[in-house]
């Protein structure tokens, strides 16, 4: 996904500085001598505008606007890194979508709090192959700030890539994390061949019980069934290439936590967003049964098809 807003921003025309947090060189190498990320978006050929970089401090120089598209259970510790090296007055955008896993913290609460710059997130249907290829796309951007609303759709827009404004930056994220949760059990329904019947049902569940967080902790219900809700749950939840949804499936088949991350051979977040969406409803104590039943079978390692129908059985929509 990073190379894939990269690649929105630069054909744009603006000069891009690409670096990789995993410290792993071979997709910034790859770009630098095929203009290509190989490793994540084989056939694609990157703008020229995408500077690949592996020193961080280089990367940030003379920045106005940096988007973090990262796993959000890292951010906490790259907002440190960053802190140090971040122009004044610059532009931070959340691509990350969620939760701080151990402060239980919005991302761009965490963000505002050791940056204080302007903070906006960007979230929605958005597969990175489909954006990095020029395909339609809409998402929502949000902040407190219209300022940075502002210059984020200056950057980013196109006649391919359209950015919705909002200031519920509760919801966005919130709606943008837990999607992830809901498309591993859309997984489990594709590797037991249950028919589109059952996930469509499925998926009314799931945004009753994300309806129920977002305003228990003060975002608007609204923001649910848009581009960030409902738009990028459907995305997530029913796209084949879907990092979350294969999990779900490779679980289905049998494979546990562990083997089936191996099978997607990326990060899967919906497993850490299924353990800070159980202590969120702990903490606010509200009944997130569908939610639960993922969380059991990811870290209680319950069968996943006799908890799939256990739940269809006793499945409530009020």
């Amino acid at each position: 996904m990073g190379t894939a807003v990269a690649q929105v921003i630069a054909q744009n025309g603006y000069k891009v500085n690409l670096w990789n947090h995993e410290g792993d060189l071979l997709p910034l190498e790859q770009i630098k001598k095929f203009g290509e990320n190989k490793k994540y978006l084989k056939g694609i050929k990157l703008s020229k505008n995408i500077n690949p970089e592996r020193d961080l401090e280089k990367a940030l120089e003379n920045s106005q606007v940096v988007f973090f598209v990262v796993p959000s259970n890292v951010m906490s510790s790259l907002v440190k890194k960053v802190v140090k090296f971040l122009p004044c007055g610059v532009v931070c955008v959340d691509a990350s979508k969620g939760i701080d896993e151990s402060s239980l913290s919005l991302v761009p609460d965490l963000m505002s709090k050791c940056l204080r710059e302007m903070v906006a997130s960007i979230s929605g249907p958005a597969i990175a192959r489909d954006m990095a290829e020029g395909r339609f796309t809409a998402m929502d951007v949000s902040s407190k700030n219209k300022k940075a609303i502002a210059i984020v759709k200056q950057v980013m827009e196109n006649k391919n890539l359209k950015l919705l404004p909002s200031t519920d930056m509760v919801g966005v994220e919130i709606t943008g994390s837990f999607k992830n949760v809901y498309a591993i059990a859309m997984g489990l329904c594709d590797g037991f061949k249950m028919p589109m019947n059952t996930k469509s049902a499925l998926l009314v569940v799931a945004l009753q019980e994300i309806s129920l967080l977002v305003e228990e902790m003060g975002g608007r219900k609204k923001t649910v069934y848009s581009l960030s809700g409902l738009g990028d749950l459907v995305g997530t939840g029913l796209c084949k290439i879907s990092r979350n949804r294969r999990f779900g499936e490779y679980l289905a088949a049998g494979f546990k936590k562990d083997e089936a991350v191996r099978k997607v051979k990326q990060i899967v977040e919906g497993i850490g967003a299924s353990k800070t969406l159980k202590r969120l409803s702990d903490k606010y104590k509200i009944q997130l049964p569908f939610a639960d039943m993922v969380y059991r079978i990811i870290w209680q390692n319950k069968n996943p098809k006799k908890e799939l129908e256990s739940f269809l059985r006793n499945i409530n929509f009020s």
